[in-house]
């Protein structure tokens, strides 16, 4: 993802040979709405996925290849989350940007590490609207930069080019050293949040994700029921924070370096007209939609769906082997010369001067199908807010160094810290 150029930005499809498999990475929209439909079972999620998530999610519905269980555990997370009214997201959202856009600005030096304080801004939102509370302090500072570790080490490609035999990738996985990480954060949710919902601590009415486990028949008593309840925690969690952060840091650093259009889109949150009409007189909600689809286009948080083929497959002609690894990737899908205009710019009018809507299957942030992201309305809704809570109070600023770009084992989280100036835009404004 940090190296793409060229023929996967033009190609539909390109059939590469690993040194034990093919893999093949497709942007015609037939053939991604074949994959990632998967009508008939024949490209479910590679076990590399459920292999790197282990030491973290244990058995999490999300990095499930498939299946019964897994479809109607995706049914309880959709149900949870259509249980809490957009009032409560958007209430507690609000609370907590405050508090911590109060924070930044008090930062010493006006430099906040913005990456890092979204991953614990959106864990705290997650947390406290679906479990009833959040991590303290030093658990919320310890929690994300043990998972931004997690993300350099689980390397996908490692595992793409080993072989098979079950033994080899468990020694790959074990030198990666992700277990010890995925341990201490695992013990760090389960004394925040598990233990007390299991003794009683807390009410479920609270923590409404746990009480449609329980409604669903799947809490019960003990050691397994307690991992079981924590691989589920883990996956709303992790799944629920990362893409928000991953977006908002992205989106942060493209506004720090447009002073211009930071600061038409501060106006525009706050429900004033931008100078010349930039924003064609569009609603707070419709400029940060915007907003945030351009940054979900241009750093889409899943950066590549890994399948596998359970059977022989042809596709524009060329022959896909069984057990091959086939790619479906947002990260070209949403750059691609010929379903995008001024693909790699960063142009969130695109999204309000009346084009048609892109195809299903050329702009698919939160994936496509049966495994679409169930937390994407929360997503939007949590995303608007934090926006509207940070811009106009706030000026960012590009700080001297190295630009980051996105990591791309897991998600598309960025491979370094990025530092930005923040101060009262107010002030700075005069």
């Amino acid at each position: 993802m940090r190296y793409v150029s060229g023929k996967l930005l033009e190609r539909w499809l390109i059939v590469a040979d690993l040194p034990r498999r093919k893999l093949a990475l497709s942007n015609d929209p037939k053939v991604v709405e074949t994959v990632m439909l998967d009508r008939g079972g024949v490209f479910p999620k590679s076990d590399v996925v459920h292999d790197l998530l282990v030491p973290l999610i244990g058995e999490g519905v999300f990095g499930q290849p498939g299946g019964t269980r897994v479809k109607e555990t995706r049914r309880i997370f959709s149900r949870s989350l259509a249980t809490i009214p957009d009032e409560v997201m958007r209430a507690v959202t609000e609370r907590l940007t405050r508090e911590y856009v109060d924070r930044w600005l008090r930062s010493p030096g006006g430099r906040v590490g913005i990456s890092e304080e979204f991953s614990r801004l959106t864990v705290d939102v997650v947390s406290e609207v679906t479990l009833g509370d959040r991590f303290s302090e030093e658990e919320s500072i310890r929690f994300t930069r043990l998972f931004f570790e997690y993300h350099k080490k689980a390397a996908a490609l490692l595992l793409m080019i080993a072989h098979d035999d079950v033994t080899t990738r468990a020694r790959i996985i074990r030198e990666m050293g992700l277990s010890p990480i995925g341990a201490e954060m695992r013990e760090l949710m389960l004394r925040r949040f598990v233990k007390p919902i299991l003794t009683g601590a807390r009410p479920l009415e609270s923590a409404p994700f746990a009480l449609a486990l329980a409604q669903s028949g799947r809490m019960s008593e003990g050691a397994e029921g307690e991992q079981a309840l924590l691989d589920e925690i883990a996956v709303m969690l992790l799944a629920g924070h990362e893409t928000t952060a991953s977006t908002l840091s992205w989106l942060a650093s493209e506004l720090a370096g447009r002073s211009d259009l930071q600061d038409t889109a501060a106006m525009a949150l706050s429900g004033k007209s931008a100078p010349g009409g930039y924003w064609r007189e569009a609603s707070p909600e419709a400029v940060a939609d915007a907003l945030a689809k351009e940054a979900l286009r241009l750093y889409p948080p899943i950066g590549f769906f890994l399948r596998e083929t359970r059977e022989e497959a042809v596709f524009r002609g060329k022959q896909v082997p069984a057990k091959s690894f086939f790619v479906i990737a947002p990260w070209t899908l949403h750059r691609h010369r010929s379903l995008w205009s001024r693909p790699d710019e960063f142009a969130p009018m695109r999204w309000l001067d009346g084009s048609p809507a892109p195809a299903r299957t050329s702009y698919m942030p939160f994936g496509l199908g049966a495994r679409i992201c169930p937390g994407a309305r929360f997503a939007a809704v949590e995303m608007e807010t934090i926006l509207r809570g940070l811009l106009p109070r706030a000026r960012l600023t590009l700080s001297p160094g190295k630009r980051a770009k996105p990591l791309g084992n897991l998600t598309s989280r960025p491979d370094r810290e990025i530092v930005l100036g923040i101060s009262e835009r107010r002030r700075a404004d005069g």
